[in-house]
């Protein structure tokens, strides 16, 4: 059992409340109508931190969800009638994103939710949704110990991402193991895979870390985790502070030529801030803007367009671009807008995309069973696919489902 976590969020609270108050400015179009309601458009209800510690990677989401759900409603929307939602600013604080997703269920009659960005926003938003039989799918990598029969994970789990990679770190660097990573429930679960793989791969964890969302000062961090000398560096510190802690690490020689390094640091939201450090590695994802299928390439073209973005494209934008629409099939295949309906239809749903052909939910923990990308990381911010895994499968059951 891995413990969750919380972590003092008194800065962003404020920030958080008056989104809440707030609310109406934010929508994406006018909502006027119950879930469920025959012959009303079918509204999705966002929840996102648009403010605080993991804003950019919140909007990196708002922008591919926003371009899928413009892809269906450009071809005729769902059940004849265009899509509509509502976006709203939790800030990162779960007890904001609770209430966030009670009013939209509540008072805006959404059919579904989406969004969040860490775990425990997740899980305060998963809880909402089971109890109010609304589903809801989130975009972000990873997963948390629980399951729940309305929520769905379209990121990657994270075994699909250490299962790979964890081996062949050791194997190309050593046996030695360090964790760092955020305080809160999500890294901490991340942690507990990560020493299950390495021991099963032979590898022995030698340092553990967490920190606060937040910290700027990681020297004293740091210096522990050099002196555990690690032969492998693996990171689940996120947000702002996922640049801070690698250029820290760089300042004061943790991050040696030799010391395999892996982690959320190494997706594409953080590669402007750490080139020089990412540059040449490894890292395994679900999907990137390089990935040479048709439909990937025109989202990638749109994206650069509608926002005008010229840096890698972050992975959770395609996520959320392609789960969006995996969401919105299955709504159609309900045939009406009843949240129950479309949640059955989720767990019975398969669909292609670039993101593999035939991905479907595990019923046993709500995870998305697709594609897995080795990925090289090459100037200028190249994320090349080196290796196509295909469909690395993780059914290990979790409480709550099916």
């Amino acid at each position: 059992m891995v413990p969750s976590h919380s972590y003092s969020r008194a800065a962003v609270a404020t920030t958080a409340a008056a989104a809440l108050l707030s609310l109406a400015a934010c929508s994406g179009s006018a909502v006027s109508s119950a879930a469920g309601d025959a012959g009303a458009p079918l509204k999705i209800g966002v929840v996102l931190p648009l403010t605080g510690p993991v804003s950019e990677t919140g909007k990196a989401l708002q922008r591919g969800f926003e371009l899928g759900v413009r892809k269906v409603n450009d071809s005729g929307g769902v059940n004849g009638k265009k899509v509509e939602y509502v976006v709203t600013d939790d800030a990162g604080d779960p007890a904001t994103s609770t209430q966030l997703a009670r009013k939209l269920i509540q008072q805006d009659r959404v059919s579904m939710l989406f969004g969040t960005i860490t775990g425990d926003t997740a899980e305060a938003v998963s809880k909402v949704a089971n109890d109010s039989e609304v589903p809801f799918g989130t975009a972000i990598l990873g997963d948390n110990e629980r399951c729940f029969r309305y929520a769905w994970g379209f990121g990657e789990s994270t075994r699909q991402i250490l299962l790979p990679s964890v081996p062949e770190l050791i194997r190309k660097h050593g046996k030695r193991v360090a964790i760092a990573g955020s305080d809160y429930n999500y890294p901490h679960f991340y942690a507990g895979i990560v020493k299950e793989v390495a021991k099963s791969a032979g590898g022995t964890i030698v340092a553990e870390e967490y920190s606060p969302l937040g910290q700027t000062d990681w020297q004293s961090v740091i210096t522990r985790l050099k002196d555990a000398k690690p032969d492998v560096l693996l990171s689940m510190v996120v947000g702002a502070d996922a640049v801070a802690f690698s250029k820290q690490g760089q300042q004061f020689g943790l991050f040696r030529s030799e010391l395999g390094y892996d982690g959320a640091p190494l997706d594409a939201d953080y590669y402007p801030a750490l080139s020089d450090l990412v540059n040449g590695r490894t890292h395994i994802v679900r999907w990137t803007d390089r990935l040479d299928h048709a439909e990937s390439k025109k989202f990638v073209t749109d994206y650069r367009a509608a926002y005008k973005w010229t840096q890698p494209i972050p992975e959770v934008a395609g996520n959320a671009y392609f789960g969006v629409q995996f969401f919105l099939a299955a709504a159609g295949k309900a045939g009406r807008n009843d949240p129950k309906a479309i949640n059955s239809e989720i767990g019975r749903m398969r669909f292609d995309s670039p993101l593999g052909k035939g991905t479907y939910f595990e019923p046993a923990n709500h995870l998305l069973q697709a594609d897995m990308l080795e990925t090289t990381i090459g100037p200028g911010g190249a994320y090349a696919v080196t290796r196509n895994l295909g469909q690395i499968t993780d059914t290990v059951a979790k409480q709550g489902c099916p």
